[in-house]
């Protein structure tokens, strides 16, 4: 399918090359009108500016006196940066800033950073110099064209496309306007600049105070009208359940300039019809450019990614699950998956979102391509126990006795939870909040649902469909669920592409065979060769469970199928 799609895929990783392409002959084109029938010396050298710029946006695109490494538009980087050839160091899906320095230059930032560096009226400063981000690039088609609509579920974050639906489709809550909010948006494009020499200290104040930005998503599609999802359950050591887990891979993740922080008014005043950011006390005073043939427009802007993501949901009453502890969780978390799985800090992100009993801390693959370590919190029951431990341990408390290592870290330090990234919730972060959970999570075991059942149930489930002539089968399976190990997703299972039924399948591609005595005799072990190899052969993964070899010792040498399992 992904070869199919290759033609198709490619084409599309030109659109943002042909929208640019589009609005730069369009500025020639009207600032060329401009220059030929005005009168005025003003206004031509203003369309001469113009011109000059258009041509210099062309001359960019085009790599035309440029070289590889100064363009972002070299074929191999630009399409690496629209995600249809390997990333490697280059921002997937980038929103890009044109910066008139000398002939000009394009720089460009991920979606998610550039939703606020290159918000309306912030500064940019680059190569010793400041430029005010004051327009958008318009689009072939106008800027009306990426305006639409969303309602937003504020119990749980969801992002509904469809503003007509009056129940939330993740978390079935009644959407009203207590609850819900539908928010004029605007997809945000590529934006201009002009150097500004200084800025005002309101101004200064404005930029220090920041963007009110959130981010909200959306599950993908399945088959059936489902959501693609995996649901799981984590239980501590006396199985009682902790936290309801939700893995979503290829979910939807959006994130929404609301505006500054400091004003009240929400959303940002903009002329479709010219890309320019208004001020609305301009608009007051009647004093914006004669040119704007559009009413000014309030819309909040927004940009999308694709990613895989997980939210952590409370089911204990009793541990305190308050905003002190959701941050510092959130962060001990997040330490904890970098050092289990060796990855750095802005290849996931985190954060918290919706409100009340849908409060759920929120994490989400953010480096290009994703790093698959979302998935292995669901799929291996004792990831999140692995990740549990290396957070106490980063939270300066002793795995085995729960002792303080650091009593000079009062609440957090730089060795622990904080960083330049999460500043902000500073005043929320103290270590000791979470020491109990973290204890209790650190000897945890995380069993998925499958079918809507749970994992008792999906043991009794499995274990009803063995065959009855297999004592091994309903032993493997027993010794699987005693030691809180992964359960088979299916048993007795047909195989799509070939005739043989495994007897337990594990998504996507193991099968196990549980082989008695009879699989000893001659002509039956030559047919189980010839079977399971042509097996191998097709991409699945073979494991063999024998009757003459120790159980436990068999299902210890694939742990990254079954887990570790409780002793």
């Amino acid at each position: 399918s992904v070869l199919r799609r290759a033609p198709e895929a490619f084409d599309e990783a030109f659109n943002r090359w042909r929208e640019l392409f589009q609005s730069a002959m369009n500025q020639l084109k009207e600032a060329q009108e401009i220059f030929y029938r005005s009168l005025d010396k003003m206004e031509q050298e203003e369309a001469r500016r113009k011109i000059n710029e258009a041509n210099r946006q062309r001359n960019l695109l085009l790599n035309l006196d440029t070289t590889r490494e100064e363009s972002d538009f070299y074929p191999y980087r630009y399409l690496a940066s629209e995600g249809f050839l390997p990333g490697y160091n280059f921002p997937r899906l980038p929103v890009r800033a044109f910066i008139p320095r000398g002939e000009g230059e394009f720089i460009s930032r991920p979606r998610f950073l550039g939703i606020t560096e290159f918000g309306p009226r912030n500064i940019i400063y680059h190569e010793g110099a400041r430029y005010d981000v004051r327009r958008l690039i318009s689009t072939p088609g106008g800027l009306q064209t990426r305006r639409s609509q969303a309602k937003i579920c504020q119990n749980c974050g969801y992002f509904q496309s469809d503003v007509t639906v009056d129940l939330c489709e993740n978390c079935k809550s009644r959407l009203d306007a207590s609850n819900s909010e539908v928010i004029p948006l605007l997809e945000m494009p590529n934006v201009k600049t002009i150097r500004r020499e200084r800025i005002t200290c309101d101004e200064e104040e404005r930029l220090r105070s920041g963007y009110d930005v959130s981010t909200h998503f959306r599950f993908a599609p399945a088959a059936g009208g489902e959501k693609r999802v995996l649901v799981g359950v984590i239980y501590d050591e006396a199985d009682t359940q902790l936290f309801r887990i939700i893995y979503a891979p290829t979910a939807r993740l959006y994130r929404i300039n609301h505006g500054s922080r400091r004003s009240k008014e929400t959303g940002f005043l903009i002329d479709l019809a010219t890309g320019e950011w208004l001020s609305r006390q301009a608009i007051e005073n009647n004093n914006q450019h004669p040119e704007s043939t559009n009413h000014p427009d309030v819309v909040r802007l927004y940009v999308q990614d694709t990613s895989n993501m997980l939210l952590l949901y409370s089911i204990q009453e009793n541990i305190g699950w308050n905003e002190d502890v959701q941050a510092t969780l959130q962060y001990a978390l997040h330490r904890g998956i970098e050092e289990v799985f060796q990855i750095e800090e802005s290849e996931i992100a985190s954060q918290r979102i919706g409100s009340g009993e849908h409060r759920a801390i929120m994490l989400w693959e953010a480096a290009e391509g994703g790093v698959g370590v979302l998935r292995r919190l669901v799929d291996e029951p004792d990831a999140m126990s692995r990740v549990a431990q290396a957070a106490l341990e980063r939270c300066h408390f002793d795995i085995k006795d729960l002792r303080d290592t650091r009593p000079d870290c009062a609440y957090a330090c730089y060795e622990c939870l904080l960083s330049y990234s999460n500043q902000r919730d500073y005043p929320l972060l103290n270590r000791h909040l979470i020491k109990d959970i973290l204890e209790r999570l650190s000897r945890s075991t995380t069993h998925l649902r499958k079918g809507g059942r749970d994992y008792e149930e999906h043991y009794r489930w499995l274990r009803s469909l063995t065959d009855t002539r297999s004592d091994l089968e309903r032993r493997f399976v027993d010794l699987l669920y005693k030691t809180k190990r992964r359960l088979p997703d299916e048993a007795q299972k047909p195989l799509k592409d070939y005739y043989s039924i495994p007897d337990f399948f594990y998504e996507p591609n193991t099968c196990v065979f549980c082989d008695g005595s009879v699989h000893d005799e001659p002509d039956q072990k030559e047919k189980d060769r010839i079977t399971r190899q042509e097996l191998k052969d097709l991409g699945y993964r073979v494991i063999v469970i024998r009757y003459d070899q120790d159980l436990e010792d068999q299902i210890q040498q694939y742990p990254d199928i079954f887990g570790k399992g409780r002793e």
